[in-house]
């Protein structure tokens, strides 16, 4: 809206006009369209609060809307539980913070067992990132593939660094057991959104 231009009745007004008031129709220049930006607002904040309720629905619908979702997020975490165990001969997540810490590790002899330990945990991410998604179009397949992904570095790590302990074949298994629960949670996310 130009403010030298009446916006009712297009009359030309001084850039200095102050007054409330069109001097021609005498419109009120400051409300005047008021309800209309009101409702043009009030439209694009509903849109806005679509969205997000939208984005939320997605993310319960992904994670928390049935007890077989709930029961794969918290197994998401679980390798974390699972890397304090012996990982590669005695190396595991635990003795690797304190070597860390107090400064005693050789970098030089726990470099790869570090370098899993650490993809294990970023890979793992991805994988509970792409999760919260499970219920939008290709979910399904892109947790699959990011849990394949996941598992064969953390096999191919484990079968190059080798001295594998008890740790590492947990976390393995954890890795198989959330691939299933992907095909279990899909059926159930299918058959909620019917």
């Amino acid at each position: 809206m130009n403010n030298n231009v009446c916006p009712n009745c297009g009359e030309k007004l001084s850039p200095f006009y102050m007054k409330e008031n069109c001097p021609k129709c005498k419109v009120n220049l400051l409300y005047f369209g008021l309800e209309q930006r009101l409702a043009e607002d009030e439209a694009q904040a509903r849109k806005e609060v679509d969205a997000v309720n939208r984005f939320v629905n997605i993310l319960k619908s992904s994670s928390v809307a049935s007890p077989i979702l709930i029961i794969r997020l918290i197994l998401f975490f679980t390798p974390l539980a699972s890397m304090c165990l012996p990982m590669y001969g005695d190396i595991n997540l635990i003795s690797l913070i304190m070597g860390l810490i107090k400064g005693t590790l050789e970098i030089g002899n726990v470099i790869m067992p570090l370098v899993s330990m650490a993809l294990v945990i970023v890979l793992s991410l991805a994988v509970i990132i792409s999760s919260l998604f499970s219920s939008t179009k290709n979910g399904f397949i892109r947790n699959m593939i990011f849990s394949a992904v996941n598992t064969a570095v953390f096999v191919a790590l484990g079968l190059f660094i080798g001295g594998i302990g008890v740790g590492w074949y947990i976390t393995l298994a954890i890795y198989i057991f959330e691939m299933v629960l992907h095909i279990i949670c899909n059926k159930s996310i299918l058959k909620s959104n019917k």
